[in-house]
């Protein structure tokens, strides 16, 4: 009978390892967090806020039953890191007099009367149509302004399971474990690859098998 060889031995005990860090990450979520006895300072958000001046319209409850489905808030570590978050969205998604837009996700939600409120709008995004919805809220009802935050709670730590997964990850990282760790378990991105770096990279494989060529040499061949 063939001996068993050490990569087969080491791939069954990396198995049993992957399955350990998980059960180890799922108590660590369940741990769940605590709150603090003082509000920590973490940043600002910039984000829509609806005014009083809303109680005078009759779509009020169609205005605020919007405004639960809106993407209306951005959080970042400085005003600036905000503000260009803020930006980026506008950029991405066309947003509408500085108010957020909404996804057909998000739309579809929604009440007959609040879908009055909105109006549709397509726009090209890496080779593919895309959909938004434009949201009309009146002019004097909202605000678009930077508030504080804060961490009004901390994440509870346990450091025997931190332990443990120091420990395995350590054990990924000996020599001879390495590739067997990676091989079958790395990240993998369930969104694709951006289509415009498909055709950059196939283009640039097709212009591989000429390097080695003069350009008359290529020329005589065509």
């Amino acid at each position: 009978m063939k001996p068993v060889s050490i990569k087969e031995i080491r791939e069954k005990e990396v198995r049993r390892l992957y399955k350990e860090w998980s059960e180890i990450n799922r108590k660590k979520r369940n741990l769940g967090y605590i709150k603090l006895e003082k509000p920590i300072r973490h940043g600002w958000f910039k984000e829509l806020v609806l005014l009083n001046k809303l109680e005078r319209y009759k779509c009020k409850p169609e205005i605020e039953e919007i405004a639960q489905e809106l993407n209306h808030s951005v959080w970042g570590r400085t005003k600036e890191e905000a503000q260009k978050k803020w930006d980026n969205e506008q950029s991405n998604y066309l947003i509408y007099r500085d108010i957020p837009t909404l996804s057909p996700k998000s739309y579809n939600k929604l009440s007959d009367k609040a879908k009055k409120h909105c109006t549709i709008f397509e726009f090209k995004y890496y080779k593919k149509i895309r959909k938004r919805y434009y949201v009309r809220i009146p002019k004097h009802t909202y605000k678009i302004k930077f508030i504080r935050a804060y961490n009004t709670h901390s994440k509870i730590i346990d450091p025997e399971l931190e332990s443990k997964t120091d420990l395995i990850r350590q054990q990924f990282h000996k020599k001879g474990w390495y590739g067997i760790a990676n091989h079958g378990y790395s990240w993998k991105d369930d969104w694709g690859i951006n289509p415009t770096k498909i055709d950059r990279i196939q283009t640039k494989r097709k212009l591989n098998k000429y390097k080695n060529y003069s350009l008359e040499e290529i020329e005589n061949n065509l």
